[in-house]
């Protein structure tokens, strides 16, 4: 295998450390704009690894340059910012190299990627749409839950995380700006009825959600994502779902702080003359931020994301949370990562495992819940991210 990651970041650098540890892999290209951290990384991995690895400082919205970058690579993670998804895409049908990202810029945005599917199967290669922790992870967890249901009535993704970190300021744990964006955008939920629609403020629907322990009950909200865009069209309708939504855990000063980014207008990416220089407000928020990959071994505590399936096997209710659980302390003490970008970045490793071996064959543009799911959460636990399942009907049965 000869793969390509574009994006060098905390979740790139997942990804390349655990794609070493793949013996098919014969090449691994780390490319970004700025090549410090990829040089930082590439020589680390050099002597962990017999395979060739290559560092190169690749524009991700320059066509004609990750073309050339690409010829002869199997897979290409791109694991920078959704933004330049289409300009990766496009790279990648033209060196006819399969394609994987982690999240989308906008729910029409997925869409238009999905619909690239005639485009990439004429190319003959797979393009994955969403695959990491969550978006990814919870979709196949979902599409684990409903093939084990007779019927289904609802999805509901769930993202908590108890912990608490060395920093004094306002900090996300991953992608800052692609964190705030969908924050601060109108949520979107799905309905069998009228399909995907929106609610009419940010922060809506708030509740409380018992997680399992430890993270245990946190205020959720709805909250702009993917998986409700797609979930319930491609494995929801069939078996009768009537509702998906995607709610994450937020503490209060954290909700405060976004509201107040939101007031002031800093989350706007027009740009606007400070002392004679131009920025974009949501720019200079980022840049004040730490970068994801700079909080590890800061962050203390528990991160879950699962996804809560609710229907009916054999005449009765029954109820089932696939979930991940990670500490952040045992994840950054065994590679280095803090838990939220490690979880992210080993399940596109997965999809790469499973192409290298022909599990995963298919061709054209997919979400990652028509992946098949048991093949692909066995291997995820091979990779060391686990999963369990809580499971209720009138009572929780287990928790294994």
């Amino acid at each position: 295998m000869k793969v390509a990651i574009v994006g060098v970041g905390g979740v790139g650098q997942v990804c390349a450390s655990e794609l070493v540890k793949q013996e098919s892999l014969e090449k691994l290209v780390l490319a970004d704009i700025c090549i410090e951290a990829a040089m930082s990384i590439g020589e680390k991995l050099q002597t962990q690894t017999r395979s060739e690895i290559l560092v190169k400082e690749l524009d991700a919205r320059n066509v004609k340059e990750m073309t050339l970058a690409f010829k002869e690579v199997d897979v290409v993670l791109h694991t920078g910012l959704p933004e330049n998804n289409f300009y990766v895409m496009q790279a990648c049908i033209n060196a006819q190299s399969n394609y994987i990202d982690m999240a989308s810029v906008s729910n029409d945005s997925l869409w238009k990627q999905l619909s690239w599917d005639k485009k990439f199967k004429q190319a003959g290669i797979l393009g994955i749409m969403g695959l990491g922790c969550d978006p990814g992870f919870a979709n196949i967890a979902a599409r684990y839950g409903v093939d084990e249901l007779d019927t289904v009535t609802e999805i509901s993704i769930r993202d908590g995380d108890c912990s608490n970190v060395d920093y004094e300021g306002f900090c996300m744990y991953f992608s800052p700006k692609t964190a705030i964006e969908e924050c601060l955008a109108l949520p979107n939920y799905w309905t069998i009825e009228e399909g995907e629609r929106v609610y009419p403020v940010p922060f809506a629907n708030k509740e409380e959600f018992e997680f399992p322990e430890p993270v245990g009950r946190m205020n959720v909200y709805n909250v702009d994502h993917e998986e409700q865009t797609t979930l319930g069209e491609t494995i929801g309708r069939k078996k009768g779902c009537k509702y998906v939504d995607f709610k994450y855990a937020l503490p209060d000063d954290t909700v405060n702080a976004l509201k107040v980014i939101r007031d002031l207008g800093l989350n706007s990416e027009e740009e606007i003359e400070v002392k004679g220089v131009k920025v974009a407000p949501i720019d200079m928020v980022v840049a004040l931020m730490p970068k994801p990959a700079e909080l590890a071994g800061k962050i203390h505590g528990f991160s879950c994301i699962g996804a809560l399936v609710k229907g009916t096997k054999d005449g009765k209710d029954k109820e089932l949370f696939i979930y991940t659980l990670a500490n952040h302390d045992e994840v950054y003490k065994q590679s280095g990562f803090q838990a939220t970008v490690w979880q992210t970045g080993i399940p596109p490793v997965v999809a790469v495992d499973m192409i290298a071996e022909g599990t995963l064959a298919a061709k054209g543009c997919i979400p990652p819940e028509l992946i098949e799911p048991k093949v692909f959460m066995k291997k995820l636990k091979e990779r060391g991210m686990q999963w369990y399942v809580r499971e209720k009907s009138t009572t929780y049965l287990t928790n294994s």
